[in-house]
């Protein structure tokens, strides 16, 4: 009886090859869809590390530029609704953000307006931000100082240096309770400056800021790179975001933490000395739909000291427990045209009360 050919002795390995290659192949396909659909959602047409984006504000679709002494301010001479918020942003010649109006005489006397991005108008076009209403309700040149993510401790510095720059009449400080946390801070998105305590006073460091220096993260280099991949990036900022992101984003002067309202209260007496040295009317206004134990004991810090303030915080939540429609109204993240334009005449009418 004929005997057949003797199978080939790899078939059977080359069947299991097969096998695992079809049964790899749609999950691929699956990777490579969810690859392009990240990308195309959160940066169409980024191609460099999606970790990057989390922990470098500068890398990120925000209007700005990196500085000596702030970490970063608004990019100077800037006019688009290719942004963040894709709304309609314009900044001038000087890193503040325009109104939309014609631009102030020189010579002009004018409110400064110093804050975080409640300040700068995150969310809005250049007209809806309160600083811009500001204006109208007063009848007077009004300069928006005010950056998105800053610190208390970034705020009172732009406002030293607006003092400097500008002919001011009046200044109005700015803050949310999460901007004393951020005094604590060494890097948030940049290097920042900090304030260290000295006696009864304050001392600068980490200035001039060295952009350049290395990051002290010994595995930053290969995160990058696994970084480059939409879906890693979005797996580890989601399983493992402290380890992935938040421990180079955000690191704080180990010896500050927890101090972020004491600081708060000698920055707030820094600046009130540079306004009596000028002869400059201050405001100092709590922003935000919630507040805390730090934020209001700064305030009544503020109060004691004879400083003007305006708790804006805790009057939202009085008229918010009377009318609930209003944090939708006044609220979408950041505030609205309408929240911006109640807080616009609350600070008008403090600011003539004087």
């Amino acid at each position: 009886m004929a005997v057949g050919p003797a199978p080939a002795a790899n078939a059977r390995p080359l069947a299991r090859r097969r096998r695992l290659l079809f049964a790899l192949l749609p999950l691929l396909a699956l990777l490579l869809v969810t690859e392009v659909t990240i990308r195309l959602v959160r940066a169409p047409g980024h191609f460099g590390s999606f970790r990057d984006l989390r922990t470098d504000l500068l890398h990120r679709n925000y209007p700005a530029e990196r500085h000596a002494t702030l970490g970063y301010v608004p990019r100077a001479n800037f006019a688009s609704r290719d942004n963040h918020w894709g709304t309609q942003v314009s900044i001038d010649g000087d890193g503040m953000r325009r109104h939309g109006a014609t631009p102030t005489p020189v010579g002009t006397r004018v409110i400064a307006t110093v804050g975080d991005s409640f300040t700068f108008g995150d969310q809005v076009d250049d007209d809806a931000t309160w600083p811009a209403q500001l204006e109208v309700h007063m009848q007077q040149p009004v300069k928006n100082g005010g950056v998105f993510g800053y610190s208390l401790t970034q705020s009172v510095l732009r406002a030293e240096d607006m003092l400097e720059r500008f002919p001011v009449q009046a200044l109005v400080v700015s803050f949310i309770a999460d901007d004393l946390t951020r005094c604590e801070y060494a890097k948030r998105y940049t290097p920042l400056p900090w304030f260290d305590f000295a006696g009864d006073g304050l001392v600068l460091r980490n200035v001039p800021i060295d952009h350049a220096a290395a990051s002290s993260d010994s595995s930053k280099a290969w995160k990058d790179l696994l970084g480059h991949s939409a879906v890693l990036d979005a797996i580890f900022a989601n399983t493992a975001r402290a380890w992935w992101v938040e421990n180079e984003k955000q690191v704080t002067v180990p010896h500050l933490v927890g101090r972020g309202k004491d600081l708060g209260k000698r920055l707030l007496d820094r600046i009130a000395g540079a306004c009596k040295r000028r002869d400059v009317q201050l405001l100092v206004v709590l922003q935000g739909d919630q507040s805390n134990e730090a934020a209001l004991e700064v305030m009544q810090h503020a109060a004691a000291r004879g400083l003007p303030t305006l708790d804006l915080a805790t009057r939202f939540a009085a008229l918010h427990t009377t009318d609930p429609s209003l944090h939708g109204r006044f609220f979408a993240g950041h505030m609205t045209r309408e929240g911006n334009r109640w807080v616009a005449q609350e600070i008008a009418a403090a600011l003539r009360k004087g």
